[in-house]
């Protein structure tokens, strides 16, 4: 199977709820909405999908994000901060997952702001 599509960051938009009272909106939001205006203001040049879900399950670990792509393996990155400077490293990280056939970044070319980050990998589907 070959990787096609675009390059999906899925949010986790329940991370970090406890900070709701306190900010107005979790963890998670907050990084959604970060990573939507550094792509708004950098526009990436391959096809990049921005979405949330209600939860990765990385609550202990907060606050997290798939990475995925049809045909690609996917990654679940965790214990993130909701901060522009986070929002570009994932980002950066999107366009080097898109350049690739199955997904996998060689770690010298990661962002710095990523490593250590990553929680785990999931196998690319092998079906729609």
């Amino acid at each position: 199977m070959t990787a096609s599509g675009p390059v999906e960051l899925i949010a986790c938009e329940t991370c970090g709820s406890i900070e709701r009272e306190t900010h107005g909106s979790t963890r998670g939001e907050r990084l959604l909405a970060q990573l939507r205006a550094t792509a708004a203001e950098h526009e990436p040049a391959f096809e990049l999908k921005l979405s949330s879900v209600r939860c990765l399950w990385a609550c202990s670990r907060s606050c997290a994000v798939h990475v995925r792509s049809r045909g690609r393996h996917g990654y679940v990155l965790c214990e993130l901060e909701p901060t522009e400077a986070c929002a570009r490293a994932l980002l950066d990280y999107a366009a080097l997952y898109a350049q690739t056939a199955d997904g996998a970044v060689p770690f010298k070319t990661w962002p710095q702001a990523l490593r250590g980050h990553f929680l785990c990998r999931l196998p690319a589907a092998e079906h729609d």
